[in-house]
């Protein structure tokens, strides 16, 4: 109700709405989800590992009660594996308990659904598709999210950043109106770039506009912001102010990348691994070449293919989580498909949690060309939102510019109103210079070691 009233309402009035809202601390916005987190975090931030593995076993052991007593799902598995959640000790109990994956929950989504929560409570949400398939899951309404912006703009302010204060350049998947190279978001203090339109002429366009508004803060994808810093690395067109940080997640980072963008955008590139489910979280660590795994966001296992927890660093594990902020679906023992080492500890790094190396992301950066031949990276096209959710598998296929394949492996229930759905929400994020075609297959390619492929290139 209160949206479509604000839908009808002239953009000036939008804009002054937008403004005021910007203004009220989240705390405020937000409620006391967001304030208790970001006191708890600033006290976590001096504990030692004991204190850190004594709140972890505490918080633990409240999930799994709640997830035994509440879910048709998690006290069938509990009790075949013979584990009772009032015998919880400490983290190594966790073994104990059958791991589950993303097909886990798609078969068993409704009985791993918490009766202690009714549906007003609950907000659907669902996973990038990265697998070829979504992941359907539902959080906690007024919790949930409002924990996680406290963990992020927490993980922010340490290089400066002041959550509902500070101005950000955003460069990810965001659709502007046709022609637009930015737009400003009021509500978000936010500056809003294209991603899918990085051409010389549009990033010298670019570029001229940000040196106008010398906004300090950047949050971006990898991929997007490789090819905003070749440009600047290849014409000298560059930024005549000093950034602060520049904020990346949701791809991998490749050897050699980091150094490009923080040489075109003279700061510090911070990238932080996290997922869609929300149950693992690991940021930059400011000194050293490594991740920090955040202990207050969820407990995090390393498996082996046996398996077997992996306690040595250098060995790579699947990253395997329980997530511990969302009581309307638990996440336990949620093996993400993304996959880490641990690194050892070293004098210049004083973080008292456990550290990561060598993430290693479902998001590689893909790329789709253009009939123009810019580029348009597949973690920007990503989608949150129901219009798979008659689709059992899709990839897309390409081996010429500016033309591009949807495979598809249908669902039950898939119509002729899927594909235009489909259509609809892609080409608004493809642009006028790739055009899409489907195909409906059995089955999607895969690598040869049986991996699946967001896009298949052949150019």
């Amino acid at each position: 109700m209160l949206r479509e009233i604000y839908d009808s309402l002239p953009p000036l009035l939008q804009r002054g709405i937008d403004e005021v809202w910007s203004s009220i601390p989240p705390s405020i916005k937000l409620g006391t989800a967001y304030s208790d987190m970001r006191k708890l975090l600033s006290a976590s931030d001096s504990w030692t590992q004991d204190q850190i593995h004594a709140w972890q076993n505490v918080a633990i052991k409240k999930l799994l009660q709640h997830a035994y007593s509440t879910t048709v799902f998690y006290r069938r598995i509990f009790d075949d594996a013979g584990f009772n959640p009032e015998s919880f000790r400490d983290v190594s109990d966790l073994q104990r308990i059958p791991s589950i994956t993303k097909q886990t929950v798609q078969e068993n989504l409704q009985d791993m659904l918490s009766d202690a929560f009714s549906s007003k409570q609950q907000i659907r949400m669902t996973t990038g598709g990265t697998t070829g398939r979504q992941l359907v899951f539902y959080a906690q309404k007024r919790f949930t999210m409002a924990r996680e912006k406290a963990f992020f703009d927490y993980l922010w302010s340490k290089v400066g950043y002041i959550a509902g204060t500070s101005e950000k350049v955003v460069l990810r998947n965001n659709v502007l109106p046709k022609g637009a190279l930015w737009q400003y978001n009021h509500r978000d203090k936010s500056l809003i770039l294209d991603p899918y339109h990085l051409t010389d002429d549009n990033c010298a366009r670019i570029m001229e506009k940000l040196n106008e508004v010398q906004i300090p803060f950047f949050h971006v994808y990898p991929s997007s912001a490789l090819m905003l810093a070749d440009y600047i690395n290849r014409t000298g067109n560059c930024l005549r102010y000093k950034p602060k940080a520049v904020f990346a997640s949701s791809e991998n980072l490749y050897m050699g990348q980091r150094e490009i963008v923080e040489t075109a955008f003279g700061c510090p590139m911070l990238l932080h691994y996290g997922h869609s489910e929300m149950c693992c979280v690991a940021s930059w660590c400011l000194e050293e070449n490594h991740y920090h795994l955040e202990e207050i966001y969820g407990y995090t296992e390393l498996l082996d293919a046996a398996q077997k927890v992996i306690t040595e660093p250098g060995q790579m594990g699947e990253i395997t989580a329980t997530g511990l902020n969302n009581y309307v679906l638990p996440l336990i023992r949620y093996r993400t498909a993304d996959y880490a080492a641990y690194a050892e500890h070293n004098a210049k790094c004083h973080y008292s949690g456990r550290v990561l190396q060598d993430v290693e992301g479902r998001w590689l950066q893909e790329m789709l060309v253009t009939s123009k031949g810019n580029k348009i990276s597949m973690t920007a096209i990503n989608f949150h939102s129901d219009i798979f959710d008659r689709v059992k598998f899709y990839q897309f296929y390409q081996d010429t510019p500016g033309k591009v394949t949807m495979r598809i492996v249908k669902n039950d229930g898939y119509t002729q109103m899927d594909e235009t759905a489909i259509r609809h929400a892609l080409e608004g994020k493809l642009g006028e210079f790739l055009d899409l075609e489907f195909s409906y297959v059995d089955a999607v390619e895969q690598t040869r070691n049986g991996k699946y492929r967001y896009i298949i290139s052949k150019i």
